[in-house]
């Protein structure tokens, strides 16, 4: 999209919406609304310009616009399960009490996603970002992320006769974070978004190292290195952050001041 280092995309956009929500009262509606002011107002942008916007989440405000309640405007069909619910979850992963913290990761990713494929990863991610932040291996911290989720969906299967293909899998292997690189896909499809995140962190010995690993794989660089760099930034700590890459981020003093309102009234 020609622009300068240190631009942030939507990814960051609407994380910054949900941070600016759960600090001024957690409330659904409004978080539409903020969607709905980035959208038609470049709100939380780097340069005061909307200049990605993935095709679910555009189709999901549009229909909130046009009068649809926020529950209903989301997508369902196939072909809507992209990762645009999943690049904004990592605030959800520091809230407490963190099972409640959780339901409404799944109700406000809906606002635009409304697949179980999406809220499932969604889950998945944040389980993984907690369980790091309180101290566990890569390795552990994956396996309780699957065994969680592998629970759900066991769950799930019971409910319903016709078994689906669970989409998972890859990554519930114990040699997923082994892959080779030509096998780990990096599009905007929610599954691959997800396993290439997780895949750049689990292979990664610093924080530049499972950004870069990211960016490298090509495809939807911006949101997998968001995912990657929000993972990779919680374990390797602040410190881990090049320094260079910190000082060129626009708008940096505002970002650094949401931050720290959200990390002490949160």
């Amino acid at each position: 999209h020609f622009q300068p280092p240190g631009t942030w995309s939507d990814d960051t956009s609407m994380m910054l919406c949900v941070i600016e929500n759960i600090y001024n009262g957690w409330d659904s509606v409004n978080l539409s609304k903020l969607f709905i002011k980035w959208y038609d107002e470049a709100y939380h942008t780097s340069h005061n310009e909307v200049f990605d916007i993935g095709i679910t989440t555009r189709q999901a405000l549009e229909n909130i616009k046009a009068g649809i309640t926020y529950t209903e405007a989301g997508l369902n069909d196939d072909r809507s399960a992209g990762n645009g619910s999943l690049m904004r979850s990592l605030p959800y992963a520091f809230i407490n009490p963190f099972d409640i913290s959780i339901l409404k990761a799944i109700q406000e990713g809906q606002i635009t996603h409304r697949l179980k494929i999406c809220s499932d990863s969604c889950v998945l991610y944040i389980n993984f970002l907690r369980h790091l932040s309180e101290g566990k291996s890569k390795e552990e911290s994956l396996y309780l992320s699957c065994e969680f989720l592998a629970q759900e969906i066991k769950i799930e299967d019971n409910l319903h006769t016709n078994k689906k293909p669970n989409p998972f899998a890859r990554l519930m292997s114990k040699d997923f974070q082994h892959l080779p690189e030509k096998e780990i896909k990096s599009t905007g499809y929610v599954i691959h978004s997800l396993e290439a995140s997780i895949w750049s962190f689990m292979n990664s010995s610093n924080y530049e190292h499972a950004v870069l690993n990211a960016v490298n794989l090509g495809g939807d660089t911006d949101t997998i290195a968001a995912l990657a760099g929000g993972i990779a930034g919680g374990y390797y700590g602040l410190e881990s952050i090049p320094k260079d890459w910190i000082e060129v981020i626009a708008r940096r003093q505002e970002l650094e001041l949401m931050m720290k309102k959200w990390v002490f009234e949160n």
